[in-house]
């Protein structure tokens, strides 16, 4: 189920701008998982962690470099946790 919620939340990021908007201020995973929270999808810390480590196994190793090497309080930063939100990202970002 927290998989669901997670995926709905993570849809709902990508096509609602005010949602988006709002993820620019997450600077941990824990963060996020608040903010999802406060807009009534709730998962667990622990089943967000496993998503975004699922998430990663299909990433090379430069681009887990590349995304390691942007800091926490970035603002991009919790765009890089998955793979749509990635997406969303201009060059250069």
């Amino acid at each position: 189920m927290s998989n669901s919620v997670i995926e709905q939340f993570i849809n709902l990021v990508v096509y609602d701008h005010a949602m988006a908007t709002g993820l620019k201020a997450c600077e941990t995973d824990q963060d996020i998982v608040d903010y999802a929270a406060s807009r009534d999808y709730v998962f667990s810390i622990t089943a967000w962690l496993q998503y975004v480590e699922s998430d990663a196994v299909v990433l090379s190793e430069s681009e887990v470099l590349a995304i390691q090497t942007i800091t926490n309080d970035h603002w991009s930063w919790a765009f890089r946790r998955v793979a749509p939100w990635r997406a969303m990202l201009m060059d250069g970002a």
